[in-house]
């Protein structure tokens, strides 16, 4: 409800620039990939994850209140780094226990199932946001009041119904002394995966650039939300199957196609004079992360021993933090020296050299 009418908001009624818009989301999205670190390796150290999930989706409760009340760029800024640091605190956690509880075999579909469920949560949002912005004349700062009513659902399923997996007394002996240096233990295929992410990371600048992309190309302000809607459908459709193929098939593979999809998605993007090719693109810009974003959380937890999949997480969310970071930073620069075209021609090279990357990690060993 808040992010699909949250740029608009920035540049439309606080009138900031796309280069502080780029500065703004960068920040706030590496604050969010901070927190995950520290979370994550605390829910390693505490062995427990669920105490962090429900202190980070409490926090998000309370955050929502400074969106309604923000009247200047300094507010929110401020609530969106904190909304970002309440998402970091829960997000490793989660990652680290739905690999806690799913059966190795079926890692793909649990991480594709969670992409389908929380990217359908984005989609009533978005919904919900287009009904109230015709309702509300475009009054913002009610949508960002009604945006605390699902957060304080999920808050109530969190307390009641989701329940963490027992640990072995032998497992806590063998964690007890956990320290950094466990994390020698992270095998080489993992920092291979995560130098391959770092680079398809640059690409992932923040979808506020494709809704104002969208509206430099004639979308309405109210019609916005749909493109996001659009997106998040193409999105959940595709996670969950694709989840299951990845549990049966070479999962770097189907990443390399989904890394495929996200270079037309910026060739779309800087070809497009019509709406139609807009929604075409955002469409593309949805089946790639349908394609990838849980199939990257199944490589990184078949990579890694399961007493260390917090941490695991944490250093995943630092790399692509420190990245996404870099990447709005460049996608802002670009598109006012070039318009938001700008955006989408730095996406496409960094998609590629991920692409390279990627490919390198396939080769097979020589035979001597």
């Amino acid at each position: 409800m808040v992010f699909s009418i949250l740029p608009t908001f920035l540049v439309d009624v606080l009138g900031i620039s796309h280069a502080n818009l780029g500065r703004i989301e960068g920040i706030a999205i590496f604050c969010a990939f901070a927190a995950k670190v520290f979370s994550g390796v605390l829910s390693d150290y505490w062995k427990k994850r669920k105490p962090l999930i429900i202190l980070g989706t409490s926090l998000s409760i309370i955050i929502k209140l400074m969106f309604a009340a923000a009247n200047s760029i300094l507010w929110i800024f401020a609530a969106r780094t904190i909304d970002r640091l309440s998402k970091g605190i829960r997000s490793a956690p989660t990652d680290a226990l739905i690999a806690d509880l799913s059966p190795k075999n079926l890692e793909g579909a649990s991480f594709g199932l969670r992409q389908t469920l929380y990217t359908l949560g984005a989609v009533f949002g978005a919904a919900i946001a287009t009904s109230l912005m015709f309702l509300s004349s475009h009054n913002y700062r009610l949508i960002f009041l009604f945006s605390i009513v699902p957060a304080t659902i999920a808050l109530v399923i969190l307390l009641v119904w989701v329940k963490a997996p027992e640990v072995s007394s032998e497992t806590k002996t063998t964690q007890a002394d956990w320290h950094w240096r466990e994390a020698r233990y992270l095998p080489p295929t993992f920092w291979k995966l995560l130098i391959v992410i770092f680079i398809l990371m640059l690409a992932r600048f923040s979808e506020a650039f494709l809704t104002l992309r969208a509206k430099e190309v004639g979308w309405s302000v109210a019609m916005l939300p749909l493109l996001v809607v659009g997106y998040e459908i193409v999105h959940a459709t595709f996670a969950w199957p694709i989840g299951k193929l990845a549990d049966r098939y070479d999962r770097k593979k189907i990443l390399l196609a989904g890394l495929g999809v996200l270079i037309l998605t910026n060739i779309i993007m800087i070809l497009a004079n019509a709406t139609i090719w807009i929604f075409v693109g955002v469409l593309f810009a949805g089946l790639h992360m349908g394609m990838t974003q849980g199939l990257i959380s199944a490589l990184i937890a078949e990579s890694t021993p399961n007493h260390l999949r917090g941490t695991a997480f944490a250093f995943y969310y630092l790399t692509t933090g420190i990245a996404v970071y870099i990447g709005n930073e460049v996608a802002g620069r670009l598109s006012d020296c070039y318009g938001l075209v700008g955006a989408f021609w730095g996406g496409g090279v960094f998609t590629t050299l991920a692409c390279i990357a990627l490919c390198l990690t396939m080769q097979p060993k020589r035979q001597l």
